[in-house]
């Protein structure tokens, strides 16, 4: 049940998290630019992607994944963190 709930909270952080990322500048700049195409080549051509439109939506797959990664580690510490001072409370 623990693990369905954090699940959901890590969903529910997702865009919020996508849209943190999205304002950081360098990331911005980088997205936008050569490199990043160059970078995720291997993935375009995994997915077979054609054209400019199909390889926005496989960075934007990416860009939600990582944030769902950051999301669930937000989630993860948060947890951790209120378990240890249930923990510490129960001692006291």
């Amino acid at each position: 049940m623990k693990g369905i709930l954090r699940v959901g909270l890590a969903v529910l952080l997702t865009p919020l998290v996508f849209i943190g990322l999205s304002r950081i500048d360098p990331l911005a700049r980088w997205v936008g630019s050569d490199a990043a195409w160059t970078a995720l080549m291997p993935l375009f051509r995994l997915s077979g992607v054609v054209g400019t439109e199909g390889e926005e939506n496989v960075l934007l797959v990416v860009l939600l994944v990582l944030s769902f990664v950051v999301s669930a580690m937000i989630v993860w510490i948060v947890s951790t963190l209120i378990r240890r001072l249930r923990a510490q409370q129960a001692v006291d």
